[in-house]
Formats: structure tokens, C-alpha cells, sequence
């Protein structure tokens, strides 16, 4: 079953071209990697398929509709969009950010409920965040933000997560912990499109992978036959070598 789809879609910041003629399907339970060099519109994608940039070109469909016939709370309900930048203008505790995430679901004067409230505190447990939500936001690292971020968008309970960098200021234990959840969101029958400056998140979450050359140009498909050392040295223009370890495949830059 699609659940999200791109057609022809085609993205430009300014006179640069970014992606031409994008077709992307998108179904259920599947995990896509998207990679590609700093600026290659990564981030200017997954604004695009939350309807929040608008494309020079083509059509982004949601569960078969086009998603800017769908009101801002319709597209929050299937879709979770957690952005690279985690900004909060106005004083909030980590129980309060999270909690945004059921806004889709209540009315302009509704409260959230006590179940809300379990929810979140699930989701912050499951980050290693159980005993942060008191904490005003603006207390916490950079690391810690990005966390109680994808709380946030794990709260939402959508069908489909889009996760810009959700692992960036993380230190290793909880990139893995992190890792963890997003395949427990998967045998969930969730779908994830994560945006990552690291190939080998791919081999522990992902089974497609959309790389992005920052010309027009991408590639798309199954992550085992997209993902591989020539391909990713025409991408970071590096060369990148390709090592193997029980049957693993790992991706390091050649010095």
C-alpha cells in the first residue's frame, strides 16, 4: 500500500536546481535513508513532502491525495515532521514540548488527557528522558533537544515519520538507543524517511535509500542495490571504501 508518493517532483532553491522529476513511492513499514552532501536539498525534500515548501514542480500525494488539498491537522495525523533545527521561542518544560505532538488530535480549547500524558512520558522513557519532563527546554544540551524532538514526533503517533537528522548531536549510546526505537516504530508497521550524513545508520533501519546529488540529479531504490562504495564516492565526491565483518557491510572514507 503507497502511503506517500512524488510525482515528477522537482525542488529549486533560488536559480539552483536541486532534484528534477522525483518519483518516489512510499509504503507501509518501509525505511528510507536519504544522503547526500551538505545542501543537496535534503532538508528542503522532506519540507516539501510535509507541504511546507513549495516545489517548482510535481505533486506530492498523501495515502492517494494531493497533499495540499489536506488541512494542516488532516497531513499531522499521518505525518510526523521532525525538523533539523529544534527551536522554541517561548518557555516550555520537556513534558510540554512533548505533548505538542497531540495537538493534531484535540480541539482549539481542548486539553490534552491523562492518556496524552502517559503517552509522551512513554515516548520520553523509551529516550532515556523519563526524568526530564520538568526540565525547561532552553536547560537542556543539543543532544538532549534532539531527543525530546523525536519524543515529540513519536508522540504524534502517525503512520509515517519524516526525521530530519534526528541523530546529529548524539553521542554513541544513544545514536543506538535511538536506532532501537525507530525499528521498534517499524515492526510497528510505521514507515520512516530519515534524513542522515551517515550511510551505516542505513544497515541498521533502512530497506530503500534515496541519495541526493545536489544537481537535479538522485538515485532511488532498494537500499542493497543503491547503497555501495562506487555509488557513495560519486555522491560525497570522496572515495569511499567498502569493508564487510559477518556479513555487515561498513562504509569508510579512504585517507
Amino acid at each position: 500500500m503507497s502511503l506517500l508518493q512524488t510525482q515528477n517532483l522537482s525542488l529549486k532553491q533560488g536559480d539552483r536546481v536541486l532534484i528534477t522529476d522525483l518519483n518516489l513511492t512510499i509504503g507501509a513499514g518501509e525505511a528510507w535513508i536519504v544522503l547526500g552532501e551538505n545542501g543537496c536539498g535534503k532538508s528542503t525534500l522532506l519540507a516539501s513532502l510535509a507541504a511546507w515548501f513549495k516545489p517548482s514542480a510535481g505533486t506530492v500525494l498523501l495515502g492517494g491525495q494531493a497533499i495540499t488539498q489536506l488541512a494542516p491537522a488532516q497531513r499531522a495525523r499521518v505525518m510526523a515532521w521532525q525538523v533539523q533545527q529544534d527551536e522554541c521561542p517561548f518557555p516550555m518544560t520537556v513534558l510540554e514540548k512533548t505533548l505538542t505532538g497531540r495537538h493534531p488530535y484535540l480541539s482549539r480549547w481542548q486539553w490534552e488527557s491523562g492518556a496524552d500524558v502517559t503517552l509522551a512520558q512513554q515516548q520520553l522513557a523509551r529516550l532515556d528522558l523519563a526524568d526530564f519532563g520538568a526540565r525547561d527546554l532552553a536547560s537542556l544540551s543539543g543532544g538532549e533537544r534532539r531527543r525530546v524532538s523525536l519524543a515529540t514526533a513519536l508522540t504524534q503517533q502517525a503512520p509515517l515519520l519524516l526525521l530530519d537528522e534526528p541523530l546529529s548531536q548524539l553521542d554513541l549510546r544513544h545514536q543506538q538507543q535511538a536506532l532501537g526505537v525507530l525499528r521498534e516504530e517499524l515492526q510497528q508497521g510505521r514507515s520512516i524517511v530519515m534524513v542522515s550524513h551517515d550511510p551505516n545508520h542505513a544497515r541498521q533501519f533502512a530497506t530503500h535509500a534515496l541519495l541526493l546529488f545536489g544537481n537535479g540529479q538522485w538515485r532511488t531504490g532498494v537500499l542493497a542495490d543503491v547503497l555501495n562504495a562506487e555509488m557513495l564516492s560519486k555522491l560525497y565526491h570522496y572515495p569511499v571504501f567498502e569493508m564487510q565483518q559477518e556479513g555487515h557491510r561498513w562504509f569508510v572514507p579512504l585517507s
